[in-house]
This record gives structure tokens, C-alpha cells and sequence, in this order.
């Protein structure tokens, strides 16, 4: 291809990333196959990232469109190899290939729809529009070579030990997440109790032990293991006694805030409230967070609660000393704000924790002692 014509697709294709990846996860959620991808953004963007990739090798070592022969060395094409890799790491995570090439459809599609939405030049977008479709051939291709190369046991293999790990993973951030200090508590998109780690347990349930609100047992007592948890097998999630809770009957006092969370959409929100429904009473500054979920299978909010009762107590005692203390320049007495002229460890006495032991300086000491101090 001409190097100005390489230069406009690359230039179209760099400047668009963001339309390009919005545009291929609205197909995926519209047809479905979200459910089964990435929730973060920037997995969809470097989705984007690796096609558009494969395509500016492409126009960099194809004089023109690279069209296809039937003694094609597809394994040792560089553009078919991307296929071939992605290949290989999505028969691992248990995608089959007809799933696979499916939602490639829609990428392609995701990148054809750039080209007729752009202001270029009909001979050009007809010329980009066939030189990607061939980059997309060849890619699909190579998923079709790797696929049909792996004999069942190897992918068999292959999606045990992608198992074992994705089980490990998820061990891990269960542990990390049962293992932070404040109150963390995830909602649906219905304001409804999806799940909480330990300490967040213990504000509801006495006894609440470490994973109990993901390992828990059913209100009709069947335990959720199939497996040993040590062997590292995953466990069936049961809902504990507080999932499915509407937030409103286990939060009431901060029920206003959420409401208003969810009603204007908002991303995140921090504020500080008193919970009167306690004793004794209790401050906390709760902080809450849309997911960062693109897909849409995990829509809702993280509520985290961080007591900020002592906090605010010692700041309490730091204001009550602050600002101006009318003072008596002859006694030292201070000024109450009622009027009243008071002893300075009094005054401080009845303010703080702070306790006065008596002594004297060395001028006082020289001043009435001379014959003592000299």
C-alpha cells in the first residue's frame, strides 16, 4: 500500500482507539457476549490496542492487500501468529472457538464502521475497508490452525492448569479483600446486599468468621463446599443470611446519601455521618464507588465505612484549645467563654486529658530563694 495511504489508516485508526473500544464493547453487551469478558476498560482497550497492531505490521510489510493463497505458511505469517497466540490463551480460559470468532465478527465490524462514519475519500475507504477485512481473515485463520492443532488431551490440559490458576487467583483476592481492616460492602444495581468481606460481617453478625459471607451456608443449613478448600477446588457461592438485603434495612442511617448516590448516577461520594442508631453513638466517613464494571455483569456500588469516632474526639480536644485564650498578664488566670477567670490548669483540666504536676523554674526559684539558689 502507498506510504500516504498507510499513514492516513494508521493516523485514523491511532486517533480513533477510544471510539474504537466503545464501539466493540457496545456490540459484546448488545449481543451478549459481555457476560462472558473482561469488566475493565483497559482490557478493551488493549483488545484494540494488539488488533490495531496487527494491522500497521500489516500495511508495513504488504506492498498491497494481503490476500490469501491456499500455500499460505499461515504459522510462520506474522499476522496470523497474533491470531494463533490469542488463540492459545483464550482455549485456556474454556472459550470455544465458535464464541471466539463470534465476537472477532464484531471487532472486525467495530473497525468497518469506523471507515464509514470518517471524512476520507471514497477510493480510500473502499482500499482500507478490503485491506482490513484480509488482516481480519488472516487473524481468524490463525485462531482456526491453532484450534484445530491442539489435540483434546493437550486442551484438556490446557484449561485444568488455567483453572487451577484462575482458582488461585481468586483465592487471593478473596483473602485480600476478607483481610481489609474497614467495613467493605458491595451492592447490586438494585441498592440489594451482594456481598462483604469479614469486618463489614462482624458490624451485623456476631461470631462472623473469615468467609463466611462467601463460603456460607444456606438458610436451609446444605454447606456450600463441594471440595476441599485446601486443595485449592472451587467452592459453590451460597448466599449468607445478609445477601440480598436491601441496603436500606442494614445502613438505614446513610440510606438518604446511597438514594442519592444511585438517583443522580454519580461515580463516587465521600461524607461523614453519625450513627445515632448505636450506642454508643458512632462517626463514621463512608465512602462510596461505582464499579469500574464496563460489561455490565457486576453493576453496582462499594460502600466503604471507616470509624472516625476517636478521630474526631481528638480533634474535638485540639479545637477546644485553639484560637485566642484571654489571658491576665499579672496572674496568668484565663478568661472561661462564660466570663469566668480561671486557674490555667483548670482550664486546661477541664478540657483535655492533661494532669499538672507542680514545680518551679530556675529564675522563680533564684527570685524567692536567693540564699538557696544562686
Amino acid at each position: 500500500m502507498k506510504t500516504a495511504a498507510m499513514k492516513n489508516l494508521r493516523n485514523l485508526l491511532l486517533a480513533n482507539e477510544e471510539w474504537l473500544m466503545d464501539r466493540i464493547l457496545g456490540y459484546a453487551i448488545q449481543q451478549g457476549y459481555a457476560v462472558y469478558t473482561s469488566t475493565l476498560k483497559e482490557a478493551w482497550r488493549l483488545s484494540i490496542a494488539g488488533l490495531s497492531a496487527s494491522i500497521f505490521e500489516g500495511l508495513a510489510i504488504y506492498d498491497g492487500i494481503p490476500e490469501i493463497g491456499p500455500e499460505d505458511d499461515f504459522a510462520g505469517d506474522p499476522i496470523s501468529l497474533f491470531g494463533i497466540t490469542e488463540a492459545k490463551r483464550h482455549r485456556e480460559r474454556g472459550v470455544s472457538l465458535g464464541m471466539f470468532l463470534g465476537l472477532m465478527k464484531y471487532y472486525r465490524q467495530a473497525y468497518v464502521d469506523l471507515l464509514h462514519r470518517s471524512d476520507i475519500d471514497e477510493t480510500d475507504r473502499q482500499r482500507f475497508s478490503l485491506f482490513i477485512h484480509r488482516i481480519f481473515d488472516r487473524i481468524e485463520i490463525g485462531f482456526c490452525v491453532e484450534w484445530s492443532g491442539a489435540g483434546g488431551d493437550k486442551a484438556v490440559q490446557e484449561l485444568q492448569k488455567r483453572n487451577r490458576l484462575m482458582t488461585n487467583e481468586k483465592n487471593k483476592y478473596l483473602t485480600i479483600f476478607e483481610s481489609i481492616p474497614n467495613p467493605v460492602i458491595l451492592l447490586d444495581r438494585n441498592k440489594a446486599v451482594d456481598s462483604m468481606n469479614l469486618a463489614a460481617a462482624e458490624l451485623f453478625e456476631q461470631g462472623a468468621t473469615s468467609g463466611s459471607q462467601y463460603y456460607g451456608s444456606s438458610k436451609g443449613g446444605h454447606s456450600a463446599s463441594t471440595g476441599d478448600a485446601d486443595e485449592g477446588e472451587e467452592l459453590h457461592r451460597v448466599p449468607s443470611s445478609l445477601a440480598g438485603h436491601d441496603v436500606s434495612a442494614l445502613l438505614p442511617w446513610i440510606q438518604p446519601e446511597i438514594d442519592r448516590f444511585y438517583n443522580e448516577n454519580l461515580s463516587t461520594m465521600v461524607f461523614e455521618k453519625r450513627n445515632e442508631m448505636e450506642d454508643p453513638l458512632r462517626i463514621f466517613r463512608v465512602k462510596l464507588s461505582k464499579s469500574l464494571d464496563v460489561s455490565g455483569k457486576f453493576e453496582g456500588t462499594v460502600v466503604i465505612l471507616e470509624d472516625i469516632t476517636s478521630l474526631k474526639s481528638a480533634l474535638d480536644e485540639v479545637h477546644t484549645l485553639r484560637g485566642l485564650l484571654p489571658i491576665c498578664s499579672h496572674c496568668k488566670n484565663i478568661r472561661d467563654d462564660k466570663g469566668f477567670w480561671q486557674k490555667v490548669e483548670h482550664y486546661v483540666g477541664e478540657r483535655t486529658n492533661a494532669a499538672f504536676s507542680h514545680s518551679i523554674c530556675p529564675d522563680c526559684a533564684r527570685k524567692l530563694y536567693p540564699e538557696i539558689v544562686p
